[in-house]
């Protein structure tokens, strides 16, 4: 795995081995640190456990994950990973990604056809690990259902995952990761040839329009959000209290068809920007629209003098997700308020 060095031993061992009750142990710790709580699956058992997966660097147990099955609530052939913990001093060589892998293949043997996990929006960190490893955003299930800080994916192992991640060139190249979540977001190379740009205030009228329409769409997603409908949702911020910086309007032959807004954000650091309220009209999607005006964005950050874009969007949807990580965004934890959002996942870019 690249960045792996030393002696990496795969193995798989019981439930109960003894360097593998340790590091579980630990990876609760942590939680229990970074969450102020013990998490709602803690008292998990042995129960179920289909494989446990320990690493060995240089002989040390360093990292580890279990698979259980949990057909029997969750349907046939579906299994969980759980337990996913690397030490501290032993992570950015790939470990990760060397359990997951093992455990996938466990439960391939097992006769798994699907896998879904739990992870929490203050590990950002794992949260890249499992998009980039071909899972997607779900429901919370089971004992997670309502539980704020959870976020749950799940992977269908008769699609092959994507690549791992290879180093960046000098140049900022797109790794592999990248290369396949942009296939997933159709653009065109010089999507903007038939569009003027406008730079205008955020009450400007055809923005306005465009928002109205954007929460129009949103709302039937995020149904238990807007019990108001959208003008009631937490999507919506009637105004942005003078953070507005920017809103850039995308017009085809005169009529505006996109728009996306940058504003200040004070509370993720004085020279970050974040992205607001992208939008693209049905009628014009397909042409590469949204992938233009991150860059538009971002742009107007920099003559700010902004080193970082941040932005937040929402589990139900996919594209947008993948348009984002093709960019170069990844998961970051959020600031302060996000659990009024939990169907949101956090995302940032240094310019």
């Amino acid at each position: 795995m690249p960045g792996t060095t030393g002696d990496v031993r795969v193995e798989r061992v019981a439930w109960d081995d003894a360097d593998a009750r340790v590091l579980r142990d630990e990876q609760q710790a942590e939680l229990r640190a970074r969450y102020g709580d013990d998490d709602a699956g803690h008292a998990m058992t042995g129960d179920g456990i289909v494989a446990t997966v320990l690493v060995r660097l240089d002989g040390a147990p360093v990292a580890c994950g279990v698979l259980r099955d949990v057909s029997a609530g969750m349907g046939a052939g579906t299994g969980e990973v759980k337990r996913m913990y690397v030490r501290p001093d032993a992570r950015g060589r790939g470990l990760s990604r060397r359990v997951l892998a093992e455990l996938e293949d466990a439960a391939r043997a097992h006769g798994c056809t699907r896998l879904v996990l739990e992870t929490g929006v203050l590990q950002p960190e794992a949260i890249g690990l499992y998009l980039a490893a071909g899972y997607r955003p779900v429901e919370n299930y089971g004992e997670y259902v309502g539980v704020v800080d959870s976020r749950c994916f799940a992977r269908d192992l008769a699609v092959a995952a994507p690549p791992p991640r290879g180093p960046r060139g000098a140049a900022g190249r797109r790794d592999a990761v990248d290369q396949v979540a942009e296939r997933a977001v159709e653009h065109t190379e010089d999507p903007i040839q038939d569009h003027a740009v406008e730079h205008v205030a955020w009450r400007h009228p055809d923005a306005v329009t465009l928002r109205r329409a954007m929460l129009d769409e949103l709302a039937p997603l995020y149904p238990e959000h807007t019990p108001g409908g959208p003008a009631a949702s937490p999507l919506v911020e009637g105004a942005p209290d003078g953070t507005a910086l920017t809103t850039v309007l995308l017009r085809r032959d005169g009529v505006a068809v996109a728009c996306a807004t940058l504003r200040a954000a004070p509370a993720w650091g004085a020279r970050t920007g974040e992205l607001k309220r992208l939008y693209v009209a049905p009628a014009a999607r397909g042409a590469g629209l949204a992938r233009h005006l991150v860059r538009l964005v971002e742009d107007a950050a920099r003559e700010r003098g902004l080193t970082r874009v941040v932005l937040d969007t929402g589990i139900r949807q996919p594209a947008a997700i993948a348009l984002y990580r093709s960019l170069g965004y990844r998961p970051v934890r959020p600031v302060a308020g996000w659990e009024a959002l939990p169907f949101c996942l956090w995302f940032a870019r240094d310019l």
